[in-house]
């Protein structure tokens, strides 16, 4: 064996081991950790929002409202909002957190320590739902160690937020949703894994109204499935009666009940919408009135946009486009700062910026050119599911934000964050494409792999956010502002970008 292949086993083993991979976990621990031990409080992701409907949560037994409540004009429709299920989970964790703990600071910094580790357990879900392609542990575990190192992502991890609950609810759905599938092939369906998934949709789907594109795929994928697997509907009846039969009583019919509940909060909530107000999600205006409404912030923006429309703005979806998707790079790579510091945002840093750009757009061409190739290499099952839930979620986004747009000519609600729970998948898909476009050329492979590592590690993850900062981005008299204050002064000179912070934004 030569030198270089021994460098090279070396390098597949470190990466390849679960050690490294808990590394990967620690990893963001510190950094969203260290985000939300020095960011004053609220954050830029909605964060009082998301608090504010905790604690009126925390005050309200259960998640049905008679009338809107006196307190809740801040949050718009939330007698019809299908978004609930975090908040109204984390309502019982305030409850006991505010009866342990009577400091509002040590409050906060308890629920977003408990967000971190919601999004941790998502990196570890992700990475048993990526070994699902068949890809070897280095390849998955590279892939995640670049998703850690994307600056938003530590930056929404350390925060109140209930995308954070999103981000493992939506590998653990697509998980179920192998495992389901899989068991059809030995023609008796495991009928409870099969409910599990059900409720976990509908779980996920009360969260945040912004799942039902991965639901309605998992329901697309999950019919292809039963008509190839099965030739009639009664091998179908007959896969489901063995099924169940086979299924313990206690899990089969807690499940049940489950699945009745659940059914019945979705019935609640998404039927009564679109039987009211012809949509699964009715603006706040078709609830209630503009008196009420005017303190809900996202709303009165686009009330307010809608009514001062900017004249000659170009709404061709090709020309919207290419802003959207500036506009999602951006924002997965700039900086922000809270409310207190009226949401001041900064441009990435050169390096971990312009490297993001290149993977994902070269990366695209790539994976479109070698697609038949790592479907055939790969678990073509699981590839066709990942791309599914890809392209609905991304359409469905785009489309929505779109017609945002149309209605405000301003680029509004365009977020780099929305893109998490299938940003992975995604971009495993282009890992898998590059290192097979790259096979027959090893160390130019492992080359570009460790190019694109140091520029990700060079001012990416949470140095971005601290390189950037400004002091009234902190607690006051936080412990960690003298430590950020010593890293901005010697790293930040030696990082590329750092001396242009609205570099980049000038463009939006």
């Amino acid at each position: 064996m030569s030198r270089k292949q021994r460098i090279i086993s070396s390098i597949n083993k470190l990466v390849s081991s679960d050690k490294f991979f808990v590394g990967i976990i620690i990893l963001f621990i510190i950094q969203a950790g260290w985000i939300a031990l020095s960011s004053n409080y609220p954050m830029a992701f909605d964060e009082d929002f998301h608090l504010g409907l905790i604690n009126l949560y925390s005050q309200h037994l259960v998640p049905f409202w008679s009338s809107h409540p006196v307190t809740g004009n801040s949050y718009g429709a939330l007698t019809r909002d299908p978004s609930y299920l975090y908040h109204y989970g984390f309502g019982f964790l305030y409850l006991i957190i505010k009866e342990l703990v009577h400091n509002l600071t040590a409050q906060i910094l308890i629920l977003r320590f408990i967000n971190v580790a919601l999004f941790a357990s998502g990196l570890y879900l992700f990475r048993k739902l990526l070994l699902q392609t068949r890809a070897s542990k280095a390849i998955v575990h590279y892939t995640l160690l670049i998703f850690v190192l994307i600056p938003v992502v530590p930056l929404l991890g350390a925060q109140i937020n209930y995308d954070n609950l999103i981000f493992p609810l939506t590998a653990l759905t697509l998980l179920l949703t192998i495992s389901f599938v899989r068991s059809m092939k030995d023609n008796s369906m495991n009928v409870a894994r099969g409910l599990m998934l059900l409720v976990v949709c509908m779980i996920a789907s009360l969260v945040k109204y912004a799942f039902l594109p991965v639901f309605v795929a998992v329901v697309i994928y999950c019919l292809f499935k039963l008509k190839s697997n099965y030739s009639s509907v009664k091998n179908v009846s007959n896969s489901f009666k063995k099924g169940w039969r086979s299924a313990t009583t206690i899990h089969k019919w807690t499940l049940l009940v489950l699945l009745i509940i659940f059914s019945a909060l979705m019935v609640e909530r998404y039927g009564v919408n679109v039987a009211k107000y012809h949509t699964p999600v009715p603006d706040c205006a078709q609830v209630l009135s503009y008196d009420n409404c005017k303190y809900y912030g996202p709303w009165i923006r686009d009330y307010n946009f809608s009514r001062n429309k900017t004249p000659g703005v170009n709404t061709d979806p090709i020309a919207y486009s290419t802003r959207w998707g500036y506009g999602m790079w951006l924002r997965n790579f700039f900086a922000v700062g809270g409310k207190i510091s009226d949401y001041q945002s900064r441009g990435p840093l050169y390096w971990p910026a312009i490297a993001g750009a290149v993977f994902t757009v070269s990366g695209l061409a790539v994976l479109c050119a070698y697609y038949g190739k790592i479907r055939k290499i790969y678990s073509k099952s699981v590839i066709q599911l990942f791309l599914l839930t890809i392209i609905l979620s991304v359409l469905i986004l785009w489309f929505t934000q779109y017609q945002l747009f149309t209605q405000t000519y301003q680029p509004v609600a365009i977020n780099g964050r929305y893109l998490y729970p299938i940003l992975p998948m995604l971009m495993l898909l282009i890992v898998m494409a590059y290192d097979q476009f790259l096979k027959k050329f090893v160390t130019i492979k492992y080359l570009f792999a460790t190019a694109l590592l140091i520029c990700f590690m060079w001012g990416g993850g949470a140095l971005t956010y601290v390189l950037r900062s400004e002091n009234t981005w902190y607690w006051s008299n936080s412990p960690t502002t003298p430590v950020n204050q010593f890293i901005k002064r010697n790293i930040g000179p030696i990082t590329p970008g750092y001396n242009s912070p609205t570099e980049f934004l000038r463009k939006v």
